[in-house]
C-alpha cells in the first residue's frame, strides 16, 4: 500500500512538474532597433520577423516573451546561455560554430552598399572600395565577401540611421545596409529619401533565428520553430505575414 501510494504520489508531481513546462514562457531575444524586421515602437516589440517568430512558436503551442536588446548584446546573452535564442541573424562560420541554427529562415533581403546620389557610380567588385570608409553596425554580418575584405576602414555605428546620417554629411564614403531597413528609413525619415543609391550588392542572405548551445531549452524549442514556422508554410500564414509588411513600405 505504501509503495501504491508513494507511486501515485510520484506520478501526480510529474503530472504538476509537465503542468508548470507547459505553462512556461521562454524569453527569446529580439533586436530592438531594425525596423521593419525587429524593432521597439510605443513600447512593444514589432516588425515582420518578430510577427513571424511569435506565430511560429504559437503554431507549436509554445509561449514565448520577446525581450528587445541591442543585436550585439542580445547575440551575447544567447551564446552564454542566458537566452534561449536571438534574431535576426545572417549566419556565418563563427555564428555557425557558436549557436544552434534551425532548418527554416525566417526570411530573405539583399545587403547593399550605399552611396551619396551625387557621387555614386556602380561597382565592379569589392575591391573597389578598399581604402575607404565603410559605416557598418555593431555585430552584424555582411557576408564573408565584405566581412574579409582587408583594406576597408570600418566605422561602427550603433544603427543603421546613424550610419545614413555619416553618409549624408561626409564622414563615410558608403553604408552598408540592407534593402527593406534602408526603404522603412527613407519612408519615415523624409531628409534621406533620394540621398543615397546602392552601388553593388554584398549579400543576399537568408536570416534566422539562432539558439543558445547552453540554454537548457533551446533544442527543444528549436524544433518547435522549425516544427510551426512549416505550418507557417503549410497554411499560407507565412505568406500573408511577410505581404502584410511588405506592404506597409509601398
Amino acid at each position: 500500500m505504501i509503495s501504491r501510494c508513494y507511486r501515485l504520489g510520484l506520478a501526480a508531481l510529474l503530472l504538476a512538474a509537465c503542468a508548470a513546462r507547459a505553462d512556461e514562457v521562454f524569453r527569446i531575444g529580439a533586436e530592438d532597433d531594425w525596423y521593419p524586421y525587429t524593432a521597439v515602437r510605443d513600447g512593444e516589440v514589432r516588425g515582420m520577423s518578430a510577427d513571424l517568430v511569435r506565430a511560429a512558436f504559437a503554431a507549436s503551442n509554445t509561449r514565448v516573451e520577446l525581450v528587445p536588446y541591442p543585436y550585439s548584446r542580445c547575440m551575447e546573452l544567447t551564446r552564454t546561455g542566458q537566452l534561449a535564442a536571438c534574431f535576426n541573424t545572417s549566419p556565418d562560420a563563427r555564428i555557425a560554430a557558436e549557436f544552434l541554427l534551425p532548418e527554416e529562415p525566417l526570411f530573405s533581403d539583399d545587403i547593399l552598399l550605399w552611396a551619396r546620389s551625387g557621387e555614386a557610380r556602380p561597382l565592379g567588385d569589392l575591391q573597389a572600395i578598399v581604402g575607404h570608409k565603410v559605416a557598418v553596425t555593431i555585430g552584424y554580418e555582411y557576408g564573408t565577401p565584405f566581412d574579409s575584405l582587408d583594406g576597408v576602414q570600418r566605422v561602427p555605428v550603433r544603427r543603421d540611421l546613424n550610419g545614413f546620417r555619416m553618409l549624408a554629411r561626409g564622414r563615410v564614403d558608403y553604408v552598408a545596409a540592407y534593402r527593406g531597413i534602408a526603404a522603412a528609413l527613407f519612408a519615415e525619415h523624409s531628409q534621406l529619401r533620394g540621398a543615397f543609391v546602392p552601388v553593388i550588392t554584398l549579400h543576399h542572405p537568408q536570416l534566422f533565428i539562432s539558439f543558445s548551445r547552453y540554454h537548457p531549452h533551446a533544442r527543444q524549442l528549436l524544433k518547435r520553430y522549425d516544427s510551426g514556422m512549416r505550418s507557417l508554410h503549410r497554411d499560407g500564414s507565412y505568406e500573408r505575414i511577410v505581404a502584410r509588411w511588405n506592404g506597409r513600405l509601398h
